[in-house]
C-alpha cells in the first residue's frame, strides 16, 4: 500500500520548509511530488526539479482543482501542511475531498483553529501550560503603542492575516489605515528573548522536540533567519503535549514564547511546518519521522547533528532591510553573525546551491 502513496508538497509558499521536507524525503527514500507556483518558481532550480508534476497557473485553490490533481497523479498523495491558507481550505472541505484520493492528516478542524488562532490559542494554551503568562490587552478604543495588532482569524475573506508590530505611535498610525479594526485587537508589546519550541505529537501520544533560541529575524516579526537549539527556558513540554493529545490534537506544533522578566509569554502557536524546519531535520529528525510514521510510512535512522555545531540560518533574508538582532543575537559581534549566515545558510547546499544568498 505505502508504495503506492506519495507525499504531496506545495512550494511557492513557505519554501525553506518545503526543502527542508525535500532532504527528509531524499534522506528517507520516500516518495514525494511537487506541486510548483508557476514556472519561476525557485524550486525548479533545486535538485528536486524533476519531482514537479505540476505548475499553477495562479494561486486559487478548489476542491474540483484538488480532485482533478489527485485524480491525474493516480494512488493516494498524502498532504504536507506547509501553508496556513492551503490547510484552512483542505480543512473547511474535508468531506468533499474524502473520496478524492488526497489524504489529509490534520487533526480535527476545530481544535486546529483553535490553536491557530491568535485570540482563542491565549485561553487553551494557558489553560494546558500555567508556565505561560499573556501579554496584556489593550481595551478597545484604547489602543497605543508600543502593541501588537493580532488578527482574531488567520484566514478570513480568502487572504491570510498576519500580526502587525508597532513600535512607535507613527507604526500604530501606519498600520491602522484601512485596517479593519473589529478583524483585530492589540496587545502589549513584550520585549525580551524568543524562543521556539518545536515539535510533532503523534497520534499515539508519542512525541519529539527541541528548543531553539532565536538570534536574529526579519523586521515586522516575520521569519526568523538566524537561531541555535536551546535548552528549554522553563516550559513543563511533558504536561503540554500530554495536555494537548488529551485535546484530541496531533501533527506538527511550533510554540513561540519570549522570556522577559523572569516569565515566559506566550506569543502564538503554528500548528504546521514552520520556516526554520532545517535545523528540526538537522537536531531532532524524530520529528518528521513522526510525521512520516502517522502518514503510514517507516522511516529509517536519521543521524542528528551535534546541537552544539547545529545552527539554522536564512542569509538572504536576513539581509533585507528593518531586520531585528535579538538578545541572544547582541551577545554575538556582527562579523560572527555574518559568519554563521554564509556558513549555515539554509540554501547553502549541493541541492539548492542556485538559490544560496539570492532567495
Amino acid at each position: 500500500m505505502a508504495d503506492e502513496r506519495r507525499f504531496l508538497l506545495f512550494s511557492g509558499h513557505n519554501d525553506r520548509a518545503v526543502v527542508a521536507l525535500c532532504r527528509f524525503f531524499e534522506q528517507a527514500r520516500l516518495p514525494f511530488v511537487i506541486v510548483a507556483a508557476g514556472a519561476a518558481d525557485a524550486i525548479h532550480r533545486t535538485r528536486w526539479a524533476e519531482q514537479v508534476v505540476f505548475n499553477r497557473l495562479d494561486p486559487l485553490v478548489t476542491v474540483s482543482w484538488l480532485r482533478m490533481l489527485a485524480d491525474s497523479l493516480g494512488g493516494e498523495l498524502v498532504y504536507c501542511p506547509t501553508t496556513e491558507f492551503i490547510n484552512h481550505f483542505v480543512l473547511n472541505h474535508r468531506a468533499d475531498l474524502s473520496d478524492s484520493g488526497l489524504h489529509i492528516g490534520l487533526p480535527e478542524q476545530a481544535i486546529y483553529e483553535q490553536l491557530t488562532g491568535k485570540h482563542s490559542s491565549q485561553a487553551l494554551m494557558t489553560s494546558l501550560c500555567a508556565d505561560l503568562q499573556l501579554p496584556g490587552t489593550q481595551p478597545e478604543g484604547q489602543w497605543h503603542a508600543p502593541c501588537v495588532l493580532k488578527p482574531h482569524e488567520n484566514v478570513s475573506q480568502g487572504r491570510v492575516r498576519y500580526p502587525l508590530l508597532c513600535r512607535t505611535d507613527a507604526d500604530l498610525q501606519q498600520a491602522l489605515h484601512g485596517l479593519d479594526r473589529q478583524a483585530y485587537f492589540a496587545q502589549d508589546f513584550i520585549t525580551g528573548q524568543s524562543h521556539y519550541l518545536c515539535g510533532y505529537l503523534a497520534r499515539d501520544g508519542e512525541f519529539a522536540s527541541f528548543w531553539q533560541v532565536n538570534l536574529m529575524q526579519q523586521g515586522g516579526g516575520k521569519s526568523i533567519v538566524l537561531a541555535r537549539p536551546c535548552a528549554n527556558p522553563g516550559l513543563d513540554e511533558l504536561n503540554l503535549f500530554q495536555r494537548l493529545h488529551a485535546r484530541g490534537y496531533h501533527g506538527a506544533f511550533m510554540l513561540e514564547v519570549i522570556a522577559s522578566q523572569r516569565r515566559l509569554y506566550y506569543i502564538e502557536v503554528n500548528p504546521r511546518f514552520w520556516g526554520p524546519l532545517q535545523l528540526a531535520l538537522d537536531v531532532c529528525p524524530d520529528i518528521l519521522r513522526l510525521f512520516a510514521r502517522d502518514q503510514g510510512f517507516d522511516t529509517p535512522t536519521i543521524t542528528a547533528q551535534l546541537p552544539e555545531n547545529a545552527c539554522y540560518a536564512w542569509a538572504y533574508g536576513a539581509h533585507q532591510p528593518g531586520g531585528v538582532v535579538h538578545p541572544a543575537g547582541q551577545a554575538i559581534s556582527p562579523q560572527e553573525r555574518e559568519r554563521l549566515l554564509s556558513v549555515h545558510d539554509v540554501y547553502a547546499r549541493d541541492d539548492t546551491r542556485a538559490l544560496q544568498a539570492c532567495h
